[in-house]
Order: C-alpha cells, then sequence, then structure tokens
C-alpha cells in the first residue's frame, strides 16, 4: 500500500482554459495574434505610370464615345486600350502574387480589375462594360491620393477629393438621366456633349440659357441638379481654401514633407542662420536655390516664403527624409548652442545622418571646440568654420596689419564689394605654369588667390606651378566668373 505513486501530468482537453492547463501541469501557448493586413507596395515611379496611362485611356474612351472618329483612329485607340488593360492586368496579377491574403486582396482591390477590362469587338457594343470602365476614374483618384499623401499635395487629399468625386459623380449622372429623357424629346440635345454641357452649365448655376429641358422628367433633374449643385460648390470652395490655409499652417510648424533636388540644407539654428541664409542667395548663382531649414523648433524661425522648414531633430535620418536630404545639394550644419561645446557632438551626429543618405553632399559646419576638429572630420565633414578662432585672428591682423581685416569681411561677404568665389580652371591653360592664368585673370579684372588641387589647397602657388586637369582657382572678383 506504500508504493510509489507518479506524478504524471494530467492530459487536458484542447480547448481547456488556461486556468485549467496550469492546474493539469501542462502549460500549452498558442499564438493567436491578428496578422495585419499588408498591402504590396510598388516603386514610387510606378503610381506617375499609373496616372499617366489612365487619364490618356479615359480620355480615348471619352473621344471614342462622343465623338465621331474615322475607323483607322479607332483601331489605334482600340489598339493601345488594349496595351494599358494588358500592363494592368499584369500589374495585378504581380501584385496578387506578391499578396501575403490573396482574398483580402482581391476584396481591397476589385476596381482596379473592373478597370483593366479591354474594349475587344465584342465587348464594344456593351454599354453596361463601359460604364464598368469608368471604373478606372476611381482608380486614378485612388493611385492619386496615395501620390499626394507622399508628396503632401494639398489638392487631392482628405474631404477635398472627396467632394471632387462627389461632384464627378453628380455632373456624369444628371448627365447621363438628362439625355436619356431629353434625347429625342428635345431638339437641343442631340449628343451626350449636350447633356453634359448642359449639366456643368446647370450645376455651376451658371445656366447660359442655350439649352433647357422639355420634358417633366427633365424638369426634374434641372431642378435637383441646380440645388446639388449651390450647395456642392459651395462646399468646394470653403473646403479648398480651407485646404491652402492648413497647409500654409502646417508649412510653418514644419508637418509637411518635401520633395525637391540640389537644395540647400540649414540643419540646426542660431542667430547666424538668416545672415548665412541671405548670403547664400545674394549669390546670383544661388538665387533661385531652394532652402529647407531642419531643426527642432515649434515653428520656422524665418518667416519667408520662399524657405521651407521640417521641424525635428537634423540628427534622426526619418527627419532628414522629410528634406528630401538624399537628393540635397548641399549642407550647412548650425550650433544649436554656440556657447557650449557639447553643440559639437550634435553636429557631428547630423553629419553621420546625412552622409547615411546623401554620400555626395557638400557639408560645412560650425565648430565650437577646436578640440572636437578630429571628431567632426571623421564624421564626414567637407568644411569647418571655426567661429572663435577666426575673429581672433581678424582681430590680431586688424592691429598688425591696418586694414587686412576689413579686406577680408568685404571678400567673404557679399554687401558690397568684389567675392571670393571657385572657378574651374579652363582646359585652354592645362599645362601651362599659374603666372599665364594669373595674368589672364588680370586681363579680366579678377585676381587670382589660389590654387585648389584634389583636396589641398594652394595659396599664392609659385608662378611655374603647371596647371593640370582637374584645378580649380580662387579669384577674387566683382561677380560670379565663368571658366578661364
Amino acid at each position: 500500500m506504500g508504493g510509489l505513486v507518479a506524478n504524471r501530468p494530467v492530459k487536458t482537453p484542447r480547448g481547456a482554459g488556461l486556468v485549467e492547463r496550469l492546474a493539469g501541469g501542462l502549460t500549452i501557448t498558442k499564438n493567436r495574434k491578428h496578422q495585419l493586413y499588408v498591402e504590396p507596395v510598388m516603386p514610387q515611379w510606378w503610381d506617375w505610370v499609373v496616372i499617366l496611362l489612365t487619364a490618356l485611356t479615359l480620355l480615348a474612351l471619352f473621344v471614342e464615345w462622343y465623338r465621331v472618329v474615322p475607323e483607322e483612329v479607332s483601331r489605334y485607340l482600340q489598339w493601345g486600350d488594349n496595351v494599358v488593360c494588358a500592363v494592368f492586368i499584369g500589374e495585378f496579377a504581380f501584385r496578387l502574387r506578391l499578396a501575403p491574403r490573396r482574398l483580402e486582396f482581391v476584396r481591397r482591390n476589385w476596381i482596379d480589375l473592373l478597370g483593366a477590362v479591354p474594349m475587344v469587338d465584342w465587348l464594344r457594343s456593351a454599354r453596361l462594360v463601359r460604364l464598368v470602365r469608368l471604373l478606372r476614374v476611381m482608380r486614378f483618384f485612388t493611385v492619386w491620393r496615395r501620390v499626394a499623401r507622399r508628396y503632401d499635395i494639398p489638392m487631392a487629399k482628405g474631404a477635398l477629393t472627396n467632394l471632387g468625386l462627389t461632384t464627378a459623380g453628380i455632373w456624369v449622372a444628371s448627365a447621363l438621366s438628362f439625355y436619356h429623357f431629353e434625347h429625342g424629346a428635345n431638339e437641343g440635345i442631340k449628343t451626350r456633349l449636350d447633356a453634359f454641357w448642359w449639366s456643368m452649365t446647370t450645376l455651376s448655376t451658371v445656366g447660359y440659357g442655350d439649352l433647357y429641358p422639355a420634358t417633366d422628367e427633365g424638369r426634374a433633374i434641372a431642378m435637383l441638379t441646380m440645388v446639388l449643385g449651390i450647395g456642392v460648390l459651395g462646399a468646394v470652395a470653403a473646403t479648398t481654401a480651407t485646404t491652402f490655409i492648413d497647409l500654409r499652417e502646417r508649412g510653418k510648424k514644419g508637418l509637411r514633407s518635401y520633395v525637391m533636388r540640389d537644395h540647400l540644407l540649414v540643419l540646426g539654428w542660431n542667430d547666424k542662420g538668416e545672415r548665412a541664409i541671405n548670403n547664400f542667395r545674394d549669390d546670383p548663382r544661388h538665387a533661385s536655390t531652394s532652402i529647407v531649414i531642419v531643426a527642432d523648433r515649434e515653428e520656422t524661425p524665418l518667416d519667408d516664403p520662399d524657405v521651407r522648414f521640417v521641424k525635428g531633430s537634423p540628427g534622426k535620418v526619418s527627419i532628414l527624409e522629410k528634406a528630401s536630404a538624399a537628393t540635397a545639394g548641399a549642407a550647412i550644419v548650425l550650433a544649436n548652442h554656440p556657447d557650449d561645446p557639447r553643440s559639437d557632438h550634435e553636429s557631428a551626429l547630423v553629419i553621420t545622418s546625412l552622409r547615411r543618405l546623401n554620400d555626395n553632399l557638400r557639408i560645412g559646419v560650425e565648430m565650437i571646440d577646436p578640440d572636437n576638429r578630429e571628431h567632426l572630420i571623421y564624421a564626414g565633414c567637407d568644411a569647418i568654420i571655426d567661429d572663435g578662432t577666426t575673429i581672433a585672428h581678424l582681430l590680431v591682423r586688424s592691429v598688425q596689419d591696418v586694414g587686412v581685416s576689413d579686406v577680408v569681411t568685404e571678400i567673404i561677404t557679399s554687401e558690397h564689394g568684389s567675392e571670393i568665389y571657385r572657378v574651374d580652371v579652363d582646359y585652354a591653360f592645362i599645362g601651362k605654369p599659374w603666372r599665364d592664368y594669373a595674368k589672364a585673370m588680370v586681363d579680366e579684372e579678377m585676381a587670382a588667390l589660389g590654387l585648389a588641387r584634389g583636396d589641398d589647397n594652394i595659396i599664392n602657388p609659385s608662378p611655374d606651378l603647371v596647371l593640370e586637369a582637374g584645378d580649380a582657382a580662387f579669384v577674387v572678383a566683382k561677380e560670379p566668373p565663368a571658366a578661364f
């Protein structure tokens, strides 16, 4: 009677709850997390291709529907439409293959499939098929809305898109209904184009009076169109104004994203920022260059409609992407706290993030502590401006050699007089000594100060130094010079 009792786990039913399973000595966990549906994403450029192809096919559809076109032209239109439909069907099949849940994909994108129905000969007389093909309009606006969200385009977002679709729907429905009841009973309504003209003038409450209903049903449609037109168009106007106001406010608060190329990034902000931007824009070579400020501030630090602003830390890649850092031409990194040497560490982080996105970017940085120069160089900075050291040298030179500080100030600022520029050495001077190039500069009312060769800058070169391909010269001139 005193034998051993084996402690065996008690089997529990498959459907038993957690408490019962723990009590039975068996712990079973099951992952019942619902997986979110992920829509297959096509490349960004493909959205623009879809918009263009859809717009062209819709244009061809309306031309063939409302205009009598020669048979040869109609054949070309049909051939082009079939090619576009094949492209759309291929795209649908490709996205279906990528979709993790294909039935869910079909349920969400069935409009794309119906909109790709080709207008082959045995379907050309089927009006229903033609109407189904108008679903491409929905495809057009769907893709356009996706593009608008990506590029922050104001005219295709939210309520404005819905109102636009509603207005277009009322216009089309009113025109087709009016044509149905008035055609044959109204001498003025001979084609569907006449019905669409009447619908637009009535919907907009312009009412030229050249076309008017002749049947009771047509009058009923006219009254409904006028009532709806007053409300819908008023809502469109108000929503459009609100959209632009909201866009402007979002821009001031730095909440927008920008798509641009070869622009200047100003990263961080202090009291030198405005002067730096003004000096940059005073140069006629860059008068039209776009500028984007990225700074962790509540609102734009510069009230200038031509200067964009992105709110956030410029050391974050996600924030830099909103400013199109990957396609920028140059960047200026300002110290957020000019009195704190730790600002150099923040600048190094900013430069590192920039280099992740754009390795060809020209980067200039404001340095606070000379001991941090190596950190900034290792981060990938191209030019370092030590404000304190520069001022100290200018102060010393101002008392040692009278006028030197004035000359330096003049050639590095754009407020008056001449400035210093970098210009590529013309091919005609390759293989010739520096003295020939310097004399040519004098003839052009410019003074050559030095030579840039690779990563080295040679100030006041030897007169016998032979110029090589790829050399650039530093010259003082009254305006940006051409290459010599």
